[in-house]
């Protein structure tokens, strides 16, 4: 990274020592970004985070290192159409486009197969498990990974999942689907309603996402020093991929066949994603706490510490039950 582009942020909130940016190639010259960084000694569990829409990997550096205190490695990557990976709309590569959210599901399997996979073997030690931790967008694409390779992670932590989009709250999923395909069809790069490029012009404390006031600076001040990170709004593409990806969630017989032990951090101040489905979701599956914080907003992660650090311990629990304690358990990649 270019050190002139930094922003005067505290230094938990920088790039850990010995990270590693790296790239991989996709159908049709996409490239996908990713970071990594690995403790000084064999690591108990390999961390996978998904992140939300719009969002970047340098926004997580403060959980990496929350990673490394606990001795696990951390990897992350930039979805396709935000971060420093490669956008949809050339003329505008702000615009958060989407094509069908399969293709980031097959990124992420990608992602795993190629890279993480082989570096969750030791010589000593053996295979070294796998711990998922995603955000709203980030969860809803590692709920559908876990439906369809059950055989990677052994548990997954959940901030806001993604099962829902808010604004459907009161419309029939029918009259969602249809109006979101016509919006598509007619006006499917163009931003919804009120969207627009990135701007530096948020309140000092953005209390629709989270009410900690130095993180709620974070993403802006990233954008600001590196304008190759910046994203405006999500297109009426996006939308129209997102609800029917939502649907596909929703199906009990889908939700219903994952297994793997979940967590979902519920914040009471939402206004992104519908609690409601992704409550009754939850109830559906099997292995699935829910830990509803009633002061959160939106970004549990980047919430004030009482709220993260409680969503986080409540991982580092669910690891050290399914992975730490119970090395004999592991299933074969």
């Amino acid at each position: 990274m270019n050190n002139n582009n930094l922003p005067d942020i505290e230094e938990r909130f920088t790039e850990p020592k010995g990270w590693r940016w790296h790239h991989f190639q996709r159908e049709q010259g996409r490239k996908i970004r990713f970071g990594s960084v690995f403790p000084d000694s064999i690591p108990d569990a390999v961390i996978v985070c998904l992140q939300g829409v719009r969002e970047f990997s340098e926004k997580y550096f403060e959980v990496a290192r929350w990673c490394l205190d606990n001795n696990f490695a951390f990897w992350i990557m930039d979805w396709a159409g935000q971060g420093k990976s490669t956008r949809y709309i050339p003329s505008n590569p702000q615009k958060r486009h989407n094509g069908d959210f399969q293709k980031d599901v097959d990124d992420l399997h990608y992602f795993i197969l190629e890279y993480i996979k082989h570096s969750s073997v030791h010589p000593d030690k053996g295979r070294i498990p796998m711990a998922m931790l995603g955000h709203s967008m980030g969860a809803h694409i590692g709920l559908r990974f876990l439906h369809d390779y059950p055989e990677f992670f052994e548990c997954a932590a959940f901030s806001a999942p993604m099962a829902g989009l808010k604004v459907f709250e009161n419309t029939p999923s029918k009259l969602a689907s249809c109006a979101t395909s016509i919006c598509n069809t007619l006006m499917g790069k163009s931003y919804i309603p009120h969207g627009q490029d990135w701007i530096n012009e948020l309140p000092l404390a953005d209390k629709t996402l989270t009410a900690d006031p130095v993180r709620s600076l974070i993403h802006n001040q990233w954008c600001k020093a590196e304008e190759s990170l910046r994203c405006g709004d999500v297109t009426f593409g996006w939308v129209h991929q997102a609800h029917k990806s939502c649907l596909k969630l929703q199906k009990k017989t889908f939700h219903g066949a994952i297994k793997t032990p979940c967590i979902f951090g519920i914040p009471a101040h939402e206004h992104l994603v519908d609690n409601n489905i992704s409550l009754k979701i939850a109830k559906n599956m099997q292995n699935t706490t829910v830990h509803n914080y009633p002061e959160s907003y939106h970004e549990v992660l980047m919430e004030k510490d009482a709220i993260r650090d409680d969503f986080l311990e409540q991982f580092y629990s669910l690891v050290n039950k399914m992975i730490i304690e119970r090395p004999d358990t592991l299933k074969p990649f």
